[in-house]
């Protein structure tokens, strides 16, 4: 029998997605969820209704609860999707997400410390900041966040690895490229727009929409970190995309062309985020090498979306 995992955060879009498939592929999961805004019960359909899985409701901040949730289930891994994640909140205050984002992480990290358990850690893409020309980050790359989200999300990853070289921590972090599909909070970019065009209603774009994202569908983020896990030696670092790279304005105009809808009739330019990365890129060889296979199509996995975003 597989071991037993907690997924913090298993209630969120990546997450809810990651606690399907480690059930689905014969893991027994505690689920671990403070339920914010962001964390939906509705995420976990599948999972609470399935014998191998047990909820727990908790802040990771929660470090005594966390601790005792690991003990009792007698844990393997961590595998830490908690997080606040929406750059545009983290613009207009941070607080919550150093609160969560860094000492959330720290919290984590003593439970693991004290108790021997392994952790599998979420982080972005963002961390990395922005590439000169057309060049993509690996796994070795200094991080130079932009903003306040990423800079969090970047403090965990360092803070992570003082750990593992001062107290002997053992873990694997991964950082995805832009995710979509099912499930996404409405505040995202993609959730908003379809929402909008299917209520006949404007779609917001930031400044002249060309900025540049890399485009990994959901599902595969959650096999691919179920696969890292398995095959990985411990104290590394993956990035996970599918190299699928669009600007905002495209996305807006397949989405459009495939609910028979003019583009024209609905974009809305706004101002452009205070700071606003120009393009994310990231490499994923280092994963490959590992034996990891990208086989997504980027427009059945948005025509997808896009059923079940209705």
């Amino acid at each position: 029998m597989a071991d037993t995992i907690i997924i913090t955060g298993c209630a969120g879009f990546i997450g809810s997605h990651v606690t399907d498939h480690f059930l689905s592929r014969g893991y027994t999961v505690v689920g671990y969820d403070a339920f914010t805004y962001a964390g939906k019960v509705e995420n976990l359909e599948f999972a609470t209704s399935h014998p191998r899985f047990t909820l727990v409701e908790g802040s990771i901040n929660d470090t005594k609860l966390l601790e005792e949730t690991v003990r009792k289930h007698d844990a393997k891994w961590i595998v830490n999707l908690a997080a606040e994640t929406h750059v545009d909140n983290s613009i207009k205050s941070c607080d919550v997400f150093l609160q969560t984002n860094v000492l959330g992480t720290k919290s984590v990290l003593d439970v693991c410390r004290n108790t021997g358990v392994k952790l599998l850690h979420f982080s972005t893409d963002e961390a990395y900041g922005v590439p000169f020309g057309w060049h993509s980050f690996k796994e070795d790359a200094s991080l130079n966040p932009k903003n306040p989200y990423s800079a969090s999300k970047a403090a965990a990853d360092h803070l992570i690895m003082a750990y593992a070289n001062t107290y002997g921590l053992q873990y694997i972090i991964v950082r995805p490229s832009n995710n979509f599909g099912p499930r996404q909070h409405d505040e995202k970019f993609l959730p908003k727009m379809i929402k909008n065009l299917l209520a006949g209603k404007k779609i917001p774009v930031y400044g002249d929409g060309s900025q540049i994202r890399e485009w990994t569908f959901v599902k595969t983020t959650a096999a691919a970190t179920r696969f890292i896990l398995e095959n990985s030696k411990m104290n590394e670092i993956y990035n996970i995309t599918t190299g699928k790279f669009m600007t905002n304005i495209d996305v807006v105009n397949q989405v459009c062309e495939m609910v028979n809808l003019r583009a024209s009739d609905f974009i809305e330019y706004v101002p452009d985020r205070l700071g606003h990365d120009f393009r994310y890129s990231i490499n994923a060889d280092k994963l490959k090498r590992l034996g990891f296979e990208f086989c997504d199509d980027f427009t059945k996995r948005l025509w997808e979306t896009i059923q079940e975003t209705r």
